[in-house]
């Protein structure tokens, strides 16, 4: 009989996700893996396959627990311009306090490895379709409400994308607070009714 796996699997990935996030894929070396996890290299093979496939794991949990977390507030807000607010101010929160300081995982593998990767890249392409998928179910709440201004609406969702995948590359540079709010208020702004004047 083979010996009872005596460390927690889910625990192990979540080690594996927070070195592959901070360092990429190139520079993390299996060693540095097992080290991190305080796991011997044949129980982390026997548990999941080689770095490739741990690093598939790795993304895998990453967009179901922490992309999840984020889109989830565009989905469940009624309005879709709260949405909106509600997601980049998290965004925001992540990148200055969070772990989103070390950029997104995906944007981060997808520059180093989509161009060597094709099966990687497959998933790094349905991840930015379900963001933008997001992005404009919000955007139809927000036109449908009357939150838009003219021309505005779920076309608008790539560009959200785009502003949401340069706030993540910006974000590893340390760019503060104010910086990243500023380009999140410049993009909704642009998109956003404007208020009624006042009498």
């Amino acid at each position: 009989m083979g010996r009872t796996r005596t460390f927690d699997v889910d625990e192990a990935l979540g080690v594996a996700l927070d070195i592959f996030w901070q360092r990429g894929y190139d520079a993390t070396s299996i060693q540095a893996l097992c080290q991190a996890m305080d796991i011997q290299p044949g129980s982390v093979y026997a548990a999941f396959g080689n770095k490739h496939a741990l690093f598939v794991a790795a993304l895998r949990s990453y967009a179901a627990t922490v992309s999840a977390e984020a889109v989830e507030r565009l989905n469940v807000a009624p309005s879709g311009m709260d949405g909106l607010r509600d997601y980049f101010a998290h965004l925001v929160d992540a990148m200055v306090d969070g772990r989103r300081r070390w950029g997104c995982l995906v944007t981060n593998s997808l520059v180093e490895l989509t161009d060597r990767d094709p099966a990687l890249a497959a998933m790094f392409e349905q991840h930015l379709a379900n963001l933008r998928t997001s992005f404009a179910g919000a955007l139809t709440r927000a036109r449908a409400a009357g939150e838009l201004r003219p021309g505005a609406g779920p076309e608008s969702a790539p560009l959200l994308v785009a502003v949401v995948q340069g706030m993540n590359v910006l974000a590893k540079t340390n760019p503060g607070r104010t910086t990243l709010q500023s380009i999140a208020d410049s993009a909704l702004a642009g998109l956003a009714a404007e208020a009624p004047a006042s009498v």
